[in-house]
Order: structure tokens, then C-alpha cells, then sequence
């Protein structure tokens, strides 16, 4: 049973979600959880072997992040973040 866990701050709610991932959940970062891609870049560079990690691209490009390129995490639009919740069967919000 795969989730999409959604966490739209570092920290806590970052911190919380990674202990409840499981191998084959997707992970999508929106809002300001896009800064883990700064703050947490070597964390998630070891989630992406067992995880899915996506970025929503209107929040990256709201703030301006540019180091994406480097993880090889997968930028989605709203379509796209709509898909990720049809394709799971649970979402998880951490906030």
C-alpha cells in the first residue's frame, strides 16, 4: 500500500516524515519543504535509491531554488501533484 507523503516545511514535520516513509511511498515536497533541497540534500540523496521524491515546480521557482538539478528529483506541476494522489492509495500530509 503506497503513500504520498507531502511535507511543505523542513524540520519537525521534514523529520517526522522520514521515519514513517516506507520503501515504494512517494515523497513531494511543496511550499517551503523545498529547501530541504539545501538544507537536507545528503538525506535525500539516499531516499531517492528506495523512494520517489518530486518537487512541486511553482514553489521552487517561487523561491528560487536552483540546486534541484543535482539530485535527480522529479519537478511536477499541479497536474502532476493531482496524479501522484490518484497513483497512491493514502496521502499523508506533514506540516
Amino acid at each position: 500500500m503506497a503513500t504520498l507523503h507531502t511535507v511543505n516545511k523542513n524540520g519537525q514535520p521534514l523529520e517526522l516524515c522520514l521515519r514513517a516513509v516506507n520503501k515504494g511511498d512517494s515523497l513531494l515536497l511543496i511550499e517551503d519543504g523545498v529547501y530541504a533541497l539545501f538544507e537536507t540534500a545528503d538525506i535525500l540523496a539516499e531516499l531517492i535509491r528506495d523512494v520517489s521524491v518530486y518537487v512541486l515546480e511553482a514553489d521552487v521557482m517561487a523561491r528560487g531554488v536552483t540546486n534541484r538539478d543535482e539530485l535527480d528529483i522529479e519537478l511536477v506541476d499541479y497536474a502532476g501533484f493531482v496524479s501522484l494522489t490518484e497513483k497512491n492509495e493514502k496521502v499523508l500530509s506533514w506540516f
